[in-house]
């Protein structure tokens, strides 16, 4: 059992090292990832890591193609801007669900990691920032009481992550939005709560045209 748990354990670092890694932007697009490599750099054997790629495959993120080994999936500014596009009506339909339902323990987690989003932003730490905003984004899934809702935009949302390249610009406004949504799901009010992720959603979509254009202009 302890070696079972260990070995989990392993994957789980392993998992969220390389979470980090796409968040800030070493692993990008088409990127080739070297499992032995990565093996070497975290400590570690290959097996927790082969596991942790594995995962990544799951949500759609890196493709394993034979003979070759591991990549990440390549992605187009184009195909991330319509991404981005289907991601805000998805989670203002999730943010208005959950503004009807969420219970008080919901409330409290996501003013949790409020507080230590406002020390990041604070600290302008983007790689930090995005890792707590996965657990935001996925205690907001959580509360919709809609399963497919939620399974979908737990795709979407790991789809998205490594397609923008710095959000520190923008991280005070994508901090006030959260808190605005807060606001919204403790006075059960669904339209603002869905009005506040769909402009959530516009003002990344709107950086991820900038790259668009900045990589057209190159």
């Amino acid at each position: 059992m302890a070696n079972k748990l260990r070995r989990t354990t392993l994957k789980d670092q392993a998992y969220r090292a390389l979470r980090d890694m796409i968040a800030s932007h070493r692993f990008t697009s088409g990127t080739w990832i070297n499992a032995e490599q990565l093996a070497k750099e975290l400590g570690v054997s290959r097996t927790p890591v082969w596991q942790a790629l594995k995962e990544l495959e799951k949500q759609g993120l890196v493709r394993h193609e034979p003979n070759r080994g591991i990549r990440m999936v390549e992605m187009t500014p184009d195909m991330a801007v319509e991404l981005y596009e289907v991601r805000g009506v998805l989670e203002g339909m999730a943010a208005s669900l959950a503004a009807r339902c969420i219970p008080a323990r919901s409330i409290k987690r996501l003013e949790a990691i409020l507080d230590r989003q406002h020390e990041l932003v604070q600290r302008q730490d983007s790689v930090a920032y995005s890792r707590s905003d996965f657990e935001f984004h996925a205690e907001l899934y959580n509360s919709c009481r809609n399963w497919l809702l939620k399974e979908l935009l737990d795709k979407i949302k790991s789809k998205a992550q490594p397609f923008v390249r710095d959000i520190t610009p923008i991280l005070g406004e994508l901090y006030r939005d959260h808190r605005g949504l807060v606001q919204a799901l403790k006075q059960g009010d669904a339209q603002a709560a869905r009005q506040t992720m769909l402009r959530h959603n516009r003002r990344v979509r709107r950086l991820v045209e900038q790259d668009r254009r900045a990589g057209a202009a190159t």
